[in-house]
């Protein structure tokens, strides 16, 4: 394997917490939109994957790992298909401030990503969020500075799991796609890792998929990504 140089890492559920940052949102954006009380509203994330007993949403499923236009797609059915593209894109651009005041990181980010800019890591977010919100949640953060690239599901020809983010972000960087590590809570990352041929698949724990649900499409599992340093040391 050739020496890791690059770390893309995805967002929700990487570093930030997604069902504290994400089930609060949609359900203020579906009462906002819609009219919705907060039961309609539960009843509409079940179609698209939240769980209410467990107030999660499931591995695999569009609130986990989808972009907002399949969100749109299952909440504004009836609309035409040049409809729901501009409904998407609205809800990104509009909501992209509100929804800053409902994230929250899964720990102090700061520390971690200093430590590994100092040993000399490129570093990139991609998600299947658009890119102008990834943007707004990585500085609302206070960590974009640390970032080299940030890559959304509209920065792409094909959003995650096409490999397409690998590339590009390998692309950004001037490393080869073995030189990347790919850094994902579900399924998707691990197979954009594979699709874009990322040298190194890490999932973390931290989202809404077990052990389960990862550890065949991975090649580390860890608890969360306080612990990638001392993997990358290791590797």
């Amino acid at each position: 394997m050739m020496a890791i140089k690059g770390i893309l890492f995805d967002k929700d559920g990487t570093l930030i917490d997604v069902n504290g940052t994400w089930v609060p949102f949609y359900k203020h954006l579906l009462a906002q939109e819609l009219g919705a009380s907060e039961h309609e509203a539960e009843a509409m994330m079940e179609r698209a994957g939240y769980e209410r007993a467990g107030k999660r949403f499931l591995p695999g499923s569009v609130l986990a790992s989808g972009t907002t236009q399949q969100l749109v797609e299952i909440w504004w059915p009836d609309d035409t298909p040049s409809q729901q593209k501009r409904t998407g894109e609205r809800l990104d651009r509009d909501y992209a401030p509100v929804a800053r005041s409902f994230l929250k990181p899964l720990f102090e980010l700061a520390p971690l990503l200093r430590e590994l800019k100092r040993s000399g890591f490129f570093l990139g977010v991609g998600t299947n969020d658009s890119e102008i919100s990834a943007r707004g949640h990585i500085e609302a953060l206070g960590v974009r500075d640390f970032f080299d690239v940030v890559i959304g599901a509209d920065s792409v020809a094909v959003p995650k799991p096409s490999g397409h983010m690998v590339r590009f972000f390998a692309n950004s960087a001037g490393l080869s796609c073995a030189e990347v590590a790919m850094v994902g809570d579900n399924a998707h990352d691990m197979e954009e890792a594979r699709n874009g041929g990322a040298g190194l698949a890490v999932a973390v724990l931290t989202g809404n998929s077990d052990r389960e649900h990862v550890e065949h499409l991975a090649d580390h599992v860890l608890d969360s990504v306080a612990a990638l340093p001392r993997l990358l040391q290791r590797s």
